[in-house]
């Protein structure tokens, strides 16, 4: 049945209201960008000002692969020292401890680490990227003594053409320190041994009672006691641990060295003067300075002028024994 024209015409208005509403009200989908816009910006405002509010982290490194000979030691002492220095500098500080030399300085080269404690000899090796703040002194002593031990009696000249085990650095340096250092310079480490290098004091002694090696280089307080391992060789005072900084906190690590104390197993750090360190550095690089000759001074010998003019202090003549000595013509009669 067909419905009137009135009721005919009611769906179409019903669409055009429809379709003024959607014109008045906008379409959502056409909308709904600019409210994703806005809180876009929004919340990149907030992350912006929680960053700023937020203090910035640092990242302390630790690289003792001599002065510490314990892996759990090191990773202990990094993290002590860590939460010392995150009270003391109010910034969070967090710890990274490194047990080979090329993972520290390829850290280091990378912006990973903003300062660090580190072998002295390591220091060395990085160059104007580390700039020395302290000493780490142990038992009251910021020095200590390297050693070149073996399985068997003898010296370091019996050693020529042997493989020498040692704490791997930053490769070509690694025999300036032997020989500019422990040595005194009096012996070419490169020249009289087969150097072998290893990642830390561990492993050069495990490689020595394995036979890998015929000696090892290791400093003196890592001598393993009551084991067969005899010391052929020790070195003078040798520096021991450094404090270095890596990405301009001196003026902040120096303010804090005094709040900081002792962490086991270190004492508190100890304040360095420039030269100091730079001496070290040139011990390394250069080498010692060459030696004078000792030349050893004769007695002096005073003489008597005046005997020399007066006959009388002369003593007695003895006679000639030339006429004593001469042959006779007369020959024996036989």
């Amino acid at each position: 049945m067909e419905g009137t024209p009135a009721e005919s015409a009611r769906p179409g208005r019903a669409r055009r209201g429809r379709a003024r509403g959607r014109h008045r009200g906008g379409d959502p989908m056409k909308t709904s960008p600019r409210f994703l816009l806005a809180g876009l910006v929004l919340a990149c405002t907030l992350t912006a000002s929680s960053a700023l509010a937020a203090p910035k982290k640092a990242t302390l490194g630790v690289f003792l692969a001599t002065t510490l000979a314990d892996g759990q030691e090191r990773f202990e002492y990094a993290e002590a020292l860590a939460a010392r220095l995150t009270e003391t500098l109010d910034t969070p500080v967090a710890a990274k401890s490194f047990g080979r030399y090329e993972d520290f300085s390829r850290a280091v080269a990378g912006g990973m680490v903003d300062f660090a404690v580190v072998d002295a000899w390591a220091a060395v090796q990085l160059g104007a990227k580390a700039k020395p703040v302290a000493w780490a002194s142990r038992a009251g002593d910021t020095q200590q003594r390297w050693a070149i031990v073996a399985l068997q009696r003898g010296v370091v000249k019996d050693l020529a053409g042997k493989r020498l085990a040692h704490v791997k650095g930053a490769g070509p340096a690694d025999p300036k320190f032997v020989t500019h250092v422990v040595l005194g310079g009096d012996l070419d480490a490169q020249k009289h041994f087969k150097l072998a290098p290893v990642p830390n004091v561990e492993s050069a002694l495990k490689m020595l009672e394995a036979k890998g090696a015929e000696a090892a280089l290791v400093p003196l307080a890592h001598v393993p006691k009551g084991k067969d391992v005899r010391v052929l060789f020790r070195s003078g005072r040798v520096p021991g641990a450094v404090l270095v900084d890596l990405r301009n906190h001196e003026a902040a690590l120096t303010g804090a060295l005094g709040k900081v104390g002792a962490v086991a197993p270190f004492d508190a750090f100890a304040r360095l003067q420039d030269k100091d360190f730079d001496e070290f550095s040139k011990l390394v690089t250069r080498g010692p300075p060459r030696r004078q000759p000792v030349l050893a001074e004769g007695a002096e010998l005073h003489v008597e002028a005046e005997v020399l003019v007066r006959s009388e202090e002369l003593g007695p003549a003895l006679p000639s024994f030339v006429g004593d000595l001469a042959v006779s013509a007369e020959q024996p009669d036989d």
